[in-house]
């Protein structure tokens, strides 16, 4: 992210009402992009349903991580999955928000990186 691009997201969250970042992350750093972890299942219709908003939020620069609970029972344990689909959405810094409406994060993504 460059010092435009920071200072009008930083402009943006705070004519929202949000914090600003305490300081632009240096280039290459492990939380310059939002990172999205999806749980999902090959069986699961709402799965299905949300895949192209998942398609949508990759190509707005979160960095997407996708994990079928049946393959991957291990990560679904670790994060407490009970349901799918489920997003988990971090943002360097903030509470991760854990959502089965990719929708919401469609929505953050809109207002400016972390604005809810």
């Amino acid at each position: 992210m460059n010092r435009r691009t920071f200072l009008a997201l930083m402009a943006l969250g705070v004519l929202a009402g949000c914090e600003p970042p305490p300081a632009p992350l240096p280039p290459g750093h492990p939380c310059e992009r939002p990172v999205m972890l999806v749980f999902t299942a090959s069986w699961c219709g709402p799965c299905k349903a949300q895949k192209p908003l998942v398609a949508q939020i990759a190509a707005a620069g979160v960095d997407v991580h996708v994990y079928d609970v049946d393959e991957n029972p291990e990560m679904a344990r670790k994060y407490g999955i009970t349901a799918t689909p489920t997003y988990v959405f971090y943002l360097c810094g903030r509470k991760p928000l854990r959502t089965n409406d990719a929708n919401e994060v469609l929505t953050i993504i809109h207002n400016g990186w972390g604005c809810r």
